[in-house]
Formats: structure tokens, C-alpha cells, sequence
């Protein structure tokens, strides 16, 4: 039985618009080769150009969009309607009406103007880091994960490898981190414009709604750019660093006893539900390890209690990897913080090790920065 493909064990029925997305990306990037070589200082200057650009673009697209809602509203109130104020609710309900029908359109080219945008802009470091989106199922994987990335859909729910990312998480907490990921671009954005009209509407500064509203805007979506770009740098450069560290694991394979394998295997797993969320990253650093390792099953039963009571039986160069290979997948899916932190402290202190902080944060930077990792 052929193993399971690593794209289908990150999303197993990508959606339309999370397809079109992908090839949108794959035609305009058709590279099938892996990397071979570490980013250079050139490269990296232009992955940082590429996310002040997309980050520029948007916070244009909020000034202008900001400037011309709350120009139209002061324009409705002191030349069209010649001072709303003193109409009665009913008199005004026309007036109010149009507004927010042109706010809404006025909104909705900005929203979409804002994906266009991610999505160039998910292209643009895609190109630099030379991902591989046509290369097999692993090129599908890194795919699906940077469209849902431009996208901004929220992670998908499947099992990974047998593994419930969310095994640790309440489900109200699930549903309710979804629906708000959901409305960060698109519904705040509209939002954000009504709660502005409304909390100068009674200010003397309503006058200088246009002025007030515009810079707001553009703070709101150059924020949610970079949060985007920096995910796109993640998932672009993330795939390199795990096949530089594992080749490295690949010359030194027979120093990994059985037991070994199944805590690292284990380790990255129990990280995964630490995290409480399916990244692409971690699903492509569990397929490199079961293909390396030649595990026969390819369903994983996390059981890190019992494997926590057995990591003192491991030698100290099996101890090393796996500490090399959790700190890894410790700092592959964002700055180490959190659950993720808490876990590796508790691997470490269990290998008898003190916590390397300043050597972790090298290791999240040189994965940012596309450079290749070896064994230390």
C-alpha cells in the first residue's frame, strides 16, 4: 500500500477558490525543482522589498478607500442635504441608505483589491524563495498551504497522519477562532468604517472624518499584510529548511535506534497539537521524517507521556537529534511563544538540558531567511 500523499493529509477536499488560488500561483511559478542552495543576501532583500510593498499597497488602499467614505458622508451632510441634523430619522433614511449602499461597494473593491494584493504578493516570495509547486505531492502541499495563505482561510480540520492538531483545544474555542479569522480581512473592514461614523458622529472632529478615518484604514490592513506576508515567508521558505536539516539526519540514520525514531516521530506530533493548528510546515516535516525513517504505518497513535518516561533510555546523540529536529518544528510555524514554548522547555528539562533560547531564535531567523540547517 502506497503511502498516504502529503497534500491530502493537509486539506483532503480543497475548495474552488483555494484551487484557483494554487494555480494562479503554479502557472505564473511553474518551478518542479527543490532548492538547492540557501537564500542569498540579494534574495533576502528583495523577500523583505516584497513585504513592505504589499504592505504599502494595502495601507494605500485604505487611505484612499477611508478618504473617499468619509468625504462622501461629509459632502452628504453639508451640501446635499444641507445639515442632516435637522431632519427628522425618516427624512434622513434615504440619504443614509445611499451612503451605505456606496460605502459597501466602495468596501467591497477594497476587500478585493486587498486579496489581489496578498495574492501578487504570496507570488512575489514564492518566486524568490523558488518554491517548488509542481513538484509532486510534496510541491501540492507547499500549494495548498501558501493559497490558503493569500486567502486567508484558516487552517483545515483534517487528521494529519492520524494526529487531531486541535485533540487539545475546546470546540467552542475552534468554532469561535474560525469565524473570527473569517472577518479579519474582510468583515473588520467594513465594520471598522461603521464604528468610525459612529463614534465621530457626535465628535466636533466630524469634519475632519476624511483626514481621521483614511490613516486608520490604512494601519488596519498594513498590519493584516504583513501578518500575511510573514505566514507566505514561512510556508516559502519553511520546506527548505526541513530538507537541509533532514538530509543532514539521512547521513546518520543508523545512529537512530527504533525507539529514537518513534519518540522524534511522536515528539513532532505532540508539537502539532501544542500548537493547535494544521500548518503546512508541520505536515511536511512529519512526511520528510516517516519517508526517512521508512515507518510502516503512516497512522500515528500520540502517546508523548509514555514517550517522556523513556527519553533518558535514548543515547545522548539520539537525545540531540531529537531536541534539534522539535526545535525545528518548534519555530516553523511562528516566533517560539506559548504552548509550543512550554512544550520544548519541558522536552528539554526532561533530556537534561537548559533551554537554548538565543539559540532557537538563530534557528527562527535562519529559517526566515532561507538559509540551511544542519545538525549541531
Amino acid at each position: 500500500m502506497s503511502p498516504p500523499s502529503p497534500d491530502r493529509e493537509y486539506v483532503t477536499t480543497p475548495s474552488m477558490l483555494e484551487r484557483w488560488a494554487g494555480d494562479y500561483l503554479a502557472q505564473r511559478h511553474p518551478r518542479r525543482a527543490l532548492p538547492s542552495r540557501a537564500r542569498s543576501d540579494a534574495e533576502r532583500r528583495a523577500l523583505s522589498r516584497s513585504c513592505r510593498r504589499t504592505v504599502l499597497y494595502a495601507a494605500l488602499a485604505g487611505i484612499l478607500s477611508g478618504a473617499v467614505i468619509g468625504g462622501m458622508e461629509w459632502y452628504m451632510r453639508q451640501a446635499v442635504a444641507g445639515g442632516l441634523q435637522d431632519m427628522s430619522l425618516t427624512e434622513q433614511l434615504p440619504y443614509w441608505a445611499g451612503f451605505l449602499a456606496v460605502a459597501g461597494v466602495v468596501s467591497a473593491i477594497e476587500i478585493l483589491f486587498l486579496y489581489w494584493n496578498a495574492l501578487r504578493g504570496v507570488l512575489a516570495v514564492s518566486r524568490i524563495a523558488e518554491v517548488p509547486l509542481q513538484h509532486g505531492p510534496h510541491g501540492l502541499l507547499i500549494k495548498r498551504g501558501l493559497a490558503r495563505v493569500a486567502l486567508e482561510f484558516p487552517s483545515p480540520r483534517d487528521r494529519v497522519y492520524g494526529i487531531d492538531p486541535y485533540a487539545q483545544m475546546q470546540r467552542w474555542k475552534l468554532t469561535a477562532r474560525a469565524l473570527l479569522y473569517r472577518m479579519k480581512v474582510g468583515v473588520t473592514s467594513f465594520v471598522l468604517r461603521i464604528l468610525m461614523r459612529r463614534i465621530f458622529g457626535r465628535m466636533a472632529l466630524r469634519g475632519l472624518l476624511p483626514l481621521i478615518t483614511g490613516p486608520l484604514y490604512a494601519v488596519w490592513n498594513g498590519l493584516i499584510s504583513y501578518w500575511i506576508m510573514q505566514q507566505a515567508r514561512e510556508n516559502a521558505l519553511g520546506p527548505f529548511a526541513i530538507d537541509s536539516l533532514i538530509a543532514d539526519l539521512e547521513q546518520h540514520l543508523e545512529r537512530l535506534g527504533d525507539s529514537a525514531r518513534e519518540a522524534i516521530l511522536h515528539s513532532v506530533g505532540e508539537m502539532l497539537m501544542r500548537h493547535q493548528d494544521a500548518h503546512a510546515n508541520h505536515v511536511y516535516l512529519l512526511s520528510r521524517l516517516l519517508d526517512a525513517f521508512a515507518w510502516e504505518s503512516h497512522r500515528l497513535d500520540i502517546d508523548w507521556p509514555r514517550q517522556a518516561r523513556s527519553l533518558d533510555r535514548l543515547s545522548e546523540a539520539e537525545r540531540r537529534w531529537l531536541l534539534d529536529i522539535l526545535g525545528l518544528a518548534a519555530v516553523l510555524v511562528g516566533p517560539l511563544r506559548g504552548r509550543r514554548k512550554a512544550f520544548l522547555e519541558e522536552v528539554y528539562r526532561n533530556c537534561g538540558e537548559p533551554f537554548a533560547t538565543a539559540r532557537l531564535d538563530r534557528l527562527r531567523r535562519a529559517v526566515m531567511n532561507g538559509e540551511a540547517l544542519s545538525h549541531a
